[in-house]
């Protein structure tokens, strides 16, 4: 005897109509109850455990009996209580609905940073999503009732459209949190000296100041420059680390700097 008859219900029996067997047949054959049987209650709840759930519809009538696919159920793979519950008035009752549809959608940093348009064909249809400035890499994003239809009640909700971001790297923008690291190289004496330097970043080129007296590894950090926090207009920081060049030094050039050094110890006594 398969699940359905154990129910007393069709094949092509609704979820609703299963619903209705299954609360009829618990009743009469519960335990608790004067007459009741326990056998045939515990062969009802299994199987509405399996014909009562969609999904698990699904693959119990492409397997044929299911029980390959499922195992044999004894008290440890059905908790009946529970199942009873949910029907009579206990545990809230799971929403039945269709699949859910996960999309894995790749975008380059720039398209992260500025955010897109960007088109989906679920089921046949088209759909027209519009993602913000400042996309993460992981972030979800899910859009109820775009999914795939319920697969027996065509009344019942449709599941969700849900999409997982992929943002790629960039070499030359790190991004840490809501902020773009990114570096320069100067002339050793350039940091010392200070001078003002032009960098690229996502938006071009911006004019920047380096402090005299800064040093090799100095970070500069300019407030509103990096990148969109999503869904709000604001941005992180851009962090530029400054890092020293070296040229190749003569004997002239040497003997300068031991001037240099030499005044520096009778400055300081």
């Amino acid at each position: 005897m398969n699940h359905y008859d154990t129910l007393g219900v069709d094949k092509t029996a609704s979820q609703d109509d299963i619903k209705k067997a299954y609360r009829k047949l618990a009743k009469e054959y519960h335990p608790d109850k004067s007459g009741g049987d326990d056998t045939k209650f515990k062969l009802v709840a299994e199987a509405y455990d399996i014909i009562g759930d969609p999904n698990k519809r699904q693959a119990y009538d492409v397997r044929g009996s299911g029980a390959d696919y499922f195992g044999q159920f004894n008290d440890s793979n059905v908790n009946l209580s529970d199942i009873f519950d949910q029907m009579f008035g206990g545990a809230q009752q799971t929403q039945q609905r269709g699949l859910d549809v996960r999309v894995e959608m790749h975008v380059s940093f720039t398209e992260g940073m500025n955010g897109l348009d960007k088109k989906f064909t679920i089921n046949g249809h088209q759909i027209n999503v519009n993602f913000k400035p400042g996309l993460k890499n992981g972030q979800k994003f899910r859009l109820a009732g775009k999914g795939q239809p319920h697969p027996y009640n065509s009344n019942l909700p449709h599941g969700d459209l849900v999409i997982h971001t992929h943002v790629e790297a960039n070499v030359n923008f790190i991004l840490q949190g809501d902020d773009i690291w990114i570096e320069h190289n100067l002339p050793w004496y350039d940091i010392i000296r200070g001078c003002k330097i032009e960098v690229w970043t996502p938006d071009g080129l911006l004019a920047i100041k380096v402090p005299a007296a800064s040093y090799p590894g100095k970070t500069l950090r300019i407030k509103d420059k990096g990148y969109p926090v999503y869904g709000k207009n604001k941005r992180g920081a851009l962090l530029c680390r400054i890092n020293a060049t070296y040229p190749e030094l003569n004997e002239q050039s040497l003997e300068y700097i031991d001037k240099i050094k030499h005044n520096q110890e009778n400055a300081n006594g």
